[in-house]
This record gives structure tokens, C-alpha cells and sequence, in this order.
């Protein structure tokens, strides 16, 4: 019985090596290689050759940090932003869009491939963002204490809990970004710290978060370790002066992981932002998911849309619903549609939502999908097509025995994570669907993420 002989690792922590970049990994990494031997080295683009420093070297692989480019790729280019690769916001401020866009197209077409194997499809074109920067119009930064004591916006950086402080984000809609600079120069004038969980656990703020719409509104969250913040009032009418259309206070006092708390109380202004997406608009409270890009989420309703094609004779389900972004344009072509969603701040926004656009064939149930899948025929109707947008970690595998048990003609799975749409395809095409074909979507322009949309179809 012969033994595996044990892999000689051509360099060791501290060398200095050359290596060539094959491909981009997921984040902010190159894929380079010495012989057969794979270095993880953020920063650089495939085809380059690069000499870089090692700072680990394990069996199975090693990382480095990029020293110099003795070959550049014709797709590089400069950054925009001064703060690139020292925290995780950007991947890819380094690749000309163009490229951006077709690597992601390939990275979801690796995905379909192993997914589907003799049954893949080809992948469409990325649709591209409006822009390739000032996209994000959610922007959540953590407070850190500047050189001088006082508080400073900073970022998480790439795959740590360490913050960088950061004083620019042009990948941020510009009004945001200047918002959440405005209410960190006002807190400054308030007697309270910056927290951190470690060496200043009983200081009061945490973080700030500013969501803005196309329609020109802004909410802007303070997240504190209590439910108020004394002395806040003195800085509400500088700061709807402004630009922000409300603030509101968000009390964690839990898991440093976690952004938000589960209490939120309005210091001034309206209690909900309003954003317009495919001619419906959509209540949004401070603490609610809704995409990131509006006018991307724009081009990916309208491709759910064009896939479903509802008429006045069907019965529409969104699962995953939130606010209602596809159930209630859904909704205006068909005969009913239902959405479920176990966020019940989401379902309120999504029915009062409804009322606000007139649409009164929409119906929303709080809790897990497939227990209200389950009450299709019966409290609910039979839905002939289904739109389906799961959080990062996909399917359960009794929401695909339910619709196996449903079997809509249509289905159309919006999937933000691409590991679990490798492994969703393949389990509903077991449950009787046969994927049609797949389109990527850039929601986040300059990083590694990549949303998509499946089209999938009852097999005869």
C-alpha cells in the first residue's frame, strides 16, 4: 500500500517569489501560481507577472502581498479610490469596467456549468450598472476614535474584524457618502465616544447607516449601544438642513457582528423613505433590506418580468418577498399575487405599499416559506408562476419539495451568492424544472459580488 508523498511547498513565509496571475478569485485575490503551487495576492489581474512578498505558506496553498508588476494586464487601470485593498469594500477598482463585467459573466457561467453539467446553458452578458461608481445607495460605516480621540468613519477590511478609517467612498452615492460625513462632524460636538467591544465596551456609538433614494430622499441611522443619545436634538436641524429627509436612532447592544439592533426610535423627520422602482413605489423603513443599486434592481424587475410574463389570468407567488419589489409589479399584470416573507417589518412596508400604488391583488403572509407554501389551494392560491429571491445561504430543501409538489410552469430565482445557486440548480431540476437560461446582474460595481437571475420552466 503506497503512501502520498507529502507536497514539497516551493516557498516559505518571507520569501520573495515571482509568480503568474491565472485567474481571479472571490474577493479581492488574484489566483497566481509558482509551478502547480497556488498564492492567493489581492491585487493583481490574470496574465500579469508580478514579484511579491509571502506572508503565509501553507500545504495547500500560500498568500502575498503584491511588490511590484513586472507585466500588467491591458485591462488594469488606477483605482479611484485612495483607500483600495486597505479595507474589503472594493475588489476590482484595479480592472477597467468592461472586464469587470465579463468576469462576472464567466464566474456565473463556471457556476451553471458545474451545476448542470450536459445540461448547462450559456450565460447572457452582464447587465451593466448605470455607472461604474456612486451606485451604492445604502452606506453603513463603523465610528473608530480618530488620532485625536474624536470619531472617524471607518470600514472592516477584507476579511477581518479590524477597521480602517476611511474619508472617501466613491463608490457611494455621493449624497450619501456626504451625509454620513455631515452627521459624524455633528456628533463630534456631542459629548459621547466611539464603542468597541474590546477596550471601550461602555462608550455609546456604534455606527452610521444612510440610506438615500433616486427620489431624492435620505434616512440617516445612528446605531448606539442605548436607546437614546442625549444631546442628539442639537444636531437634527443641520443636518435635515442638509440633505437627510430623517434620523433615527437604532439601539445594539448585542453581537459586534451584527449592524443593527431590533429597536429603532425617529428623532425627527418622516418615519419612512420612498423609492420608485419600474413605476411602483416602495415605503422603506431604516431597517429593512432593499437592493443596494435602485436602478439596477429596476433592470432586474423587469427581466423577472419579461421571463414570467403574468396575464390577468394567472396567479403569481413571490417568496423571499421583503418589501415587495417583484410581487407588486408582478402583481399589476396578473390576476393576484401573494408574497412571503419572514421579516415582519418588510410585510408591513410591502402592504402599505400596495395601498399607496392602488394595487389591491396583492397580498403579503409573515413566516417561513414553506409552511405558506404548503397553504397553496388552500388559504392561498395555486400559483402557475413563482418568483423566488432566497437569502445568500439559498433553497431549504422543503421549499423545493414544496414547489416540486406545486409545479408551476415558471419559476425565475434571483440568487445572490453563487455557490448557492451551484447547488439549488441542480436540486430543482431534480424537483422537475429545467433551467432555461441565466443573467448576471452587477449590483455591486468594483467588487467581486454578482447577483443573477435563473429562468427556470416546468419540464415536460
Amino acid at each position: 500500500m503506497s503512501r502520498e508523498r507529502p507536497r514539497v511547498v516551493p516557498v516559505e513565509k518571507g520569501d520573495q517569489a515571482t509568480v503568474d496571475v491565472h485567474a481571479l478569485g472571490d474577493g479581492p485575490d488574484g489566483l497566481a501560481k509558482i509551478d502547480d503551487y497556488v498564492v492567493f495576492v489581492p491585487g493583481v489581474l490574470p496574465g500579469e507577472r508580478a514579484i511579491v512578498d509571502i506572508t503565509s505558506a501553507t500545504r495547500k496553498f500560500g498568500r502575498g502581498e503584491l511588490r511590484h508588476l513586472e507585466q500588467a494586464s491591458p485591462d488594469r487601470v488606477e483605482p479611484r479610490c485612495a483607500h483600495f485593498l486597505q479595507c474589503g469594500g472594493c475588489h476590482r477598482q484595479h480592472q477597467n469596467y468592461r472586464a469587470q463585467l465579463l468576469s462576472k459573466q464567466q464566474r456565473i457561467q463556471k457556476t451553471v456549468d458545474f451545476a448542470l453539467g450536459a445540461d448547462t446553458v450559456a450565460v447572457q452578458p452582464t447587465v451593466a450598472a448605470a455607472s461604474p461608481y456612486g451606485e451604492r445607495h445604502k452606506v453603513a460605516v463603523q465610528l473608530l476614535p480618530d488620532a485625536r480621540g474624536s470619531l472617524t468613519a471607518g470600514f472592516h477590511r477584507a476579511r477581518s474584524p479590524d477597521l480602517v478609517a476611511i474619508d472617501d467612498c466613491p463608490a457611494s452615492d455621493p449624497l450619501a457618502w456626504d451625509l454620513v460625513q455631515r452627521t459624524i462632524e455633528l456628533l463630534r460636538e456631542l459629548p459621547h465616544r466611539a464603542w468597541d467591544p474590546w477596550f471601550a465596551p461602555k462608550e455609546l456609538l456604534r455606527s452610521v447607516l444612510v440610506r438615500t433614494t433616486t427620489t431624492g430622499s435620505a434616512h440617516v441611522v445612528v446605531v448606539a449601544t442605548e436607546p437614546r443619545i442625549a444631546g442628539i436634538e442639537r444636531i437634527v436641524d443641520r443636518l435635515l438642513r442638509d440633505g437627510a429627509s430623517s434620523l433615527s436612532v437604532n439601539h445594539n447592544d448585542g453581537d459586534p457582528a451584527r449592524l443593527l439592533g431590533p429597536h429603532t426610535e425617529l428623532v425627527a423627520g418622516r418615519p419612512f423613505v420612498h423609492e420608485e422602482v419600474g413605476g411602483v413605489t416602495f415605503r422603506l423603513s431604516p431597517t429593512v433590506f432593499f437592493q443596494t443599486s435602485p436602478r439596477m434592481a429596476g433592470h432586474l424587475v423587469q427581466h423577472v418580468l419579461d421571463w414570467l410574463r403574468p396575464t390577468a389570468a394567472d396567479d403569481v407567488a413571490d417568496l423571499y418577498c421583503g418589501v415587495g419589489l417583484l410581487t407588486l409589479p408582478l402583481a399589476r399584470r396578473a390576476r393576484s399575487a401573494f408574497g412571503i416573507e419572514l421579516h415582519g417589518g418588510a410585510v408591513d412596508d410591502a402592504r402599505a405599499s400596495a395601498r399607496d400604488n392602488g394595487i389591491a391583488n396583492a397580498t403579503f403572509r409573515c413566516g417561513q416559506v414553506a409552511g405558506w407554501l404548503r397553504e397553496c389551494g388552500r388559504e392561498l392560491p395555486r400559483p402557475r408562476l413563482v418568483a423566488l429571491d432566497p437569502p445568500r445561504t439559498g433553497l431549504t430543501p422543503d421549499v423545493v419539495e414544496a414547489l416540486r409538489s406545486l409545479a408551476p410552469d415558471r419559476l425565475a430565482y434571483v440568487s445572490c451568492e453563487p455557490q448557492a445557486l451551484q447547488r439549488d440548480l441542480p436540486l430543482l431540476q431534480a424537483a422537475g424544472f429545467r433551467t432555461v437560461s441565466v443573467v448576471p446582474f452587477d449590483m455591486f460595481p468594483q467588487t467581486a459580488h454578482v447577483e443573477s437571475l435563473a429562468c427556470l420552466e416546468r419540464a415536460t
